[in-house]
Formats: C-alpha cells, sequence, structure tokens
C-alpha cells in the first residue's frame, strides 16, 4: 500500500513536472507569436505610412505633369492664334488695298469717260457751228447773187415780159439754192443730234463697264477664335491616417490578421483632365508645328 502511495506520488510530480514543461513552452510560443505580430503590426503601420507618402507623391508629379500639359497646350494654342491673326490681317491688308486700287481705277475711268463724251461732244457740236457758219456765207452769197444778176439786168435794160421772165428765173434759182442750203443745215441738226445721242449712249455703257468691273467692298474678315485656356486638374490628396487605419496593437495570445493595416483607402488610378481635353488648334490644323 505505501509502494502505491509513493508511486501515485511520484506519477503526480512526473505529471506536474510534465505540465509545468509544457505550459512553459506554451508560453514561450506565445510570447515569440507576440514578438511577431507586434513587429508586423509596427512594420504593416510603416507600409501604411509609407503608400501614404508615395501616393502624395504620385498626385503631386500628376499636378505637375497636368500643368506642364495644360501650359504647353495654351502655349501651342495661342501661337496658332497669332499665326491665324497674321494671316488674317495681312488677308485683310490686301483685301483693303484691291479695294483701294479699284475704286482708284473706277474714279479714273469716270473720269475719262466723262473727258471723253466732252470731247466728243464739243468735237460734233463745233462742226454744227461751221456748217452753220458756212451756210450763213452760202445764205448771203446766194443773195448777193440774186441782186447782182438784177443789177446785171438792169444795166442790160431790159424790159417787159421778158424782164420779168428773166427776174423770175433769178428769184427761182436763189430760193433753189436757199432751199438747199436749208435742208443741209436741217441734215447737219439731225445729224448731230444722232451723233450727240450716240456719245451719250457710249457714255452710259462706259460707265456700265467701269461699274461693272469696280470690287465689291471687302469688308471685314472674322477674326480667328481665341483660345480658351486648358482647365487644369484639381487632385485630391490622401487624408490624414487615423488609429483606426492601423488596427489594433497585437494582444498576446489573439489572432492577428497580417493585412488588417494593409487594405488599400486610395485609388490607384490618377489622371489629369488636360491630357484628355483636346487641343482645338491641334485639331484645326494638325500640320501646324511651333
Amino acid at each position: 500500500m505505501v509502494l502505491g502511495i509513493i508511486g501515485s506520488v511520484v506519477g503526480a510530480i512526473g505529471a506536474g513536472r510534465a505540465a509545468g514543461k509544457e505550459a512553459a513552452a506554451r508560453n514561450e510560443a506565445l510570447e515569440i507569436q507576440y514578438e511577431y505580430d507586434k513587429e508586423l503590426w509596427e512594420m504593416k503601420s510603416d507600409q501604411l505610412v509609407a503608400n501614404r507618402e508615395y501616393q502624395i507623391q504620385e498626385i503631386e508629379r500628376a499636378a505637375a505633369e497636368d500643368e506642364k500639359i495644360a501650359a504647353y497646350k495654351d502655349a501651342s494654342n495661342l501661337a496658332q492664334y497669332n499665326f491665324d491673326l497674321q494671316i488674317r490681317n495681312q488677308q485683310q491688308e490686301t483685301n483693303n488695298k484691291m479695294f483701294e486700287k479699284s475704286e482708284n481705277i473706277y474714279a479714273s475711268q469716270m473720269n475719262m469717260n466723262a473727258l471723253q463724251q466732252k470731247a466728243a461732244t464739243d468735237d460734233e457740236l463745233q462742226k454744227l457751228r461751221e456748217i452753220h457758219t458756212e451756210s450763213r456765207f452760202d445764205k448771203e452769197e446766194a443773195y448777193i447773187d440774186s441782186i447782182e444778176a438784177e443789177g446785171k439786168l438792169r444795166a442790160r435794160g431790159v424790159v417787159g415780159r421778158s424782164a420779168d421772165k428773166l427776174a423770175q428765173s433769178v428769184a427761182f434759182n436763189t430760193g433753189k439754192k436757199l432751199t438747199l442750203i436749208n435742208a443741209s443745215l436741217d441734215n447737219a441738226d439731225a445729224a448731230a443730234d444722232s451723233a450727240l445721242s450716240q456719245i451719250g449712249l457710249d457714255r452710259s455703257i462706259a460707265d456700265l463697264n467701269a461699274m461693272a468691273a469696280r470690287m465689291l467692298n471687302p469688308g471685314e474678315l472674322p477674326m480667328p477664335v481665341q483660345p480658351l485656356a486648358t482647365p487644369r486638374s484639381t487632385f485630391i490628396y490622401p487624408r490624414e491616417l487615423q488609429d483606426f487605419d492601423f488596427g489594433p496593437e497585437p494582444v498576446k495570445g489573439a489572432r492577428v490578421s497580417s493585412g488588417a493595416s494593409s487594405i488599400g483607402i486610395w485609388g490607384n488610378t490618377i489622371s489629369g483632365i488636360a491630357g484628355m481635353i483636346g487641343n482645338y488648334y491641334g485639331n484645326k490644323n494638325a500640320g501646324f508645328k511651333n
């Protein structure tokens, strides 16, 4: 019986020692796991801070690139606008000079037409005056011839019926000459009227031709469309980290999710609006180069 008691005591002591060793091993494992979880938590916390700082750097770089693109497009649009403006102004100046030249030619042609009409009219009227002057001389000559013929009849002493017949013959010849002279004058007046009418018609035709060749007023060419400033992007920076982003610190004996503090809280895609907006002048003049 004594031996049984001793054996029980020895077995209890051995079991206690085994349990102590197992508890010690378990505590050592818990300590190792705790140290590992703590180090992992700290590393994940550092990773979270580093990721946020890198995200800020990416946003700053994207903002700088967006500003570069926008500034380039603004400069390119402005250069193209100035180029189009120079072309427009040069074309406007050319049009104005051509119109001014056309107006000068038109005014000169109209003056020339007036001078030609006046010269032709004066020439025709001068011819008519010369004809009238010559007709007056012819009439006076006819009267003188008539008077001289009557004087010769009286000098010859012709009387009676023979004298009357000769006087009638002289009067008839004189009347015939005067009739021819008056008819010639009428014809000359009619011809002068016709010539003056033709001169006026020629003047009207010449004026119409000058008017047809006259350039229309070019007016003002439209100004090129002024380029709009390229919109700049508005970037949102990540918020400040809070305690809940890191998660709870490791607790000895508790299971820890190694990814709890590494869950992403920001978007991965950062793009600027300047790169997505089309270039009006670039699309309008694809061949233009600065």
